[in-house]
């Protein structure tokens, strides 16, 4: 008879393979939470630990006093004591008229950097997001976002509201989620 005709040793190999590329594919629906994977979350390739929250780049909000809240009293002080040394070096006899001309430049540079922050931080409220602060490094940007996710819309948003407030590259914006 021609049976080995019909199921000859390709065909079972064929199906053999086509078997095995469903069970990949339907183990991987079954093992892989998609819904909680969201643009520009990664996690690092060492995590030992599913629980570990530290090495990724969403971060937890502290119970007792938020995160955004933290970030901006301690930003605002640190702009407060900037503010003082250079206001108390500007009434230095010591100082140069060069000194002083520097000094100024500075005081200038701080004050902008904060209007920058503060333009960044209402824009992105004003798209619906519930909180935010963003951070001016010299030449690069971080703006921490409270959200479960963000999607890729949500994520041009920012890059473009960033880009557009400061002279800042988008390679240079980075932008982190807190839930």
């Amino acid at each position: 008879m021609k049976i080995n005709k019909v199921f000859g040793k390709s065909q079972i190999a064929v199906t053999a393979m086509v078997i095995a590329l469903a069970a990949a594919i339907w183990l991987n629906m079954k093992y892989s939470d998609t819904s909680t994977k969201y643009l520009g979350e990664a996690t690092y390739v060492n995590n030992t630990s599913s629980e570990s929250k530290a090495t990724q780049t969403s971060a937890k909000a502290k119970e007792d006093e938020s995160y955004f809240e933290t970030v901006r009293k301690e930003r605002e002080e640190n702009q407060n004591k900037i503010e003082e040394t250079v206001k108390e070096a500007l009434k230095s006899d010591k100082l140069t008229a060069e000194d002083k001309k520097a000094a100024t430049q500075k005081v200038a540079q701080l004050a902008d950097t904060i209007t920058k922050q503060g333009n960044i931080e209402a824009l992105i409220t004003a798209k619906g997001f519930e909180d935010c602060v963003a951070i001016i490094n010299n030449d690069s940007i971080t703006i921490v976002v409270k959200s479960d996710g963000l999607t890729t819309a949500q994520t041009l948003q920012i890059q473009d509201i960033a880009t557009s407030q400061t002279n800042i590259s988008l390679a240079n914006v980075k932008i982190v989620t807190v839930k």
